[in-house]
Parts: structure tokens; C-alpha cells; sequence
């Protein structure tokens, strides 16, 4: 069983090696961020992580989330990844819950406008799109920036 909680600065390097293997390894569709910004974000941004006890009574940092605060007043939800032996268990669905549940600002996240199952799952979490961007990343990588208004 797994437990949400807020990242320590502790945590940094199992969440830097999380990201190195949820994610695709093709070097232009993803590019996993260095352990110092991770050491950085569990200190200053808000990263949950999901934990899941081990036989031998360590903690295995399963799933993350990094949110951090923009110059607009807003949240951005910039990262969620669940490790792929962890994946279909409802790990980044909890980690997802319990951050639009802390949210006390409008959470604004980006996705692939072609990603039909990921836009379905975040309007299931209450986003809205806000706006298309054509070549956010690169030219041809367009994308949605969707919105979360937390109730007050």
C-alpha cells in the first residue's frame, strides 16, 4: 500500500531517478531534469510523492508530483509520474487528487492537444482548457494549457 506525502529535501535523489525512468527515453520528446533542480524543488516547490512500504521496511518512492507557483498567481502543475512497475494502481490519480485538494490557487497544467485520453482525464479532474499554443516547446510540439479553479 502507498501513502501521499510532502517531499523532503531527503527525497531529491529518489524522485531525480523516478524521472529518469517514467518517462520516455527519446531524447526529443523528453528530457529528464538534473538531480540539483529536483534538490531544489523538494526544498522550495511543492512535490508530493507516493510511498510504497518494502519487505524490507524501506520506503520506495513510487509516483511524484512538482507544482510551483508562477509570477501570475497561479500554480503550475509541471510534472506527474508514477513509476511503470507502479502504474494502473491509482497512484497518480492520488497524487493528483491530493494536490487540487490543496490547491488554494487556480492550478494551470500543458498537454499535447493530440493527447485525447490525457485531456479526458484532467477535465475528469475538473480542468478546463484555457487556451492552445502553437510551438510552445518546440515548432511543431503545440499545446493546451488547462485550468483548475479550486473551490473556495
Amino acid at each position: 500500500m502507498y501513502k501521499i506525502k510532502l517531499a523532503q529535501p531527503g527525497h531529491f535523489l529518489d524522485v531525480a531517478a523516478l524521472d529518469r525512468i517514467a518517462w520516455p527515453e527519446e531524447p526529443d520528446t523528453y528530457i529528464p531534469d538534473g538531480e540539483h533542480a529536483w534538490r531544489l524543488w523538494c526544498e522550495y516547490a511543492t512535490v508530493l510523492i507516493a510511498l510504497e512500504s518494502q519487505p524490507d521496511q524501506r520506503e520506495l518512492v513510487t509516483g511524484a508530483l512538482l507544482m510551483f507557483p508562477t509570477n501570475t498567481s497561479e500554480i503550475f502543475l509541471h510534472k506527474i509520474m508514477v513509476h511503470p512497475d507502479y502504474r494502473g494502481k491509482g497512484i497518480g490519480s492520488a497524487l493528483m487528487q491530493q494536490a487540487l485538494q490543496d490547491a488554494q490557487d487556480v492550478v494551470l497544467l500543458t498537454v499535447n492537444p493530440e493527447n485525447t485520453p490525457a485531456i479526458k482525464l484532467y477535465e475528469s479532474f475538473g480542468f478546463n482548457v484555457r487556451t492552445q499554443v502553437e510551438g510552445y516547446y518546440r515548432p511543431h510540439e503545440h499545446r493546451l494549457i488547462m485550468e483548475f479553479q479550486p473551490t473556495t
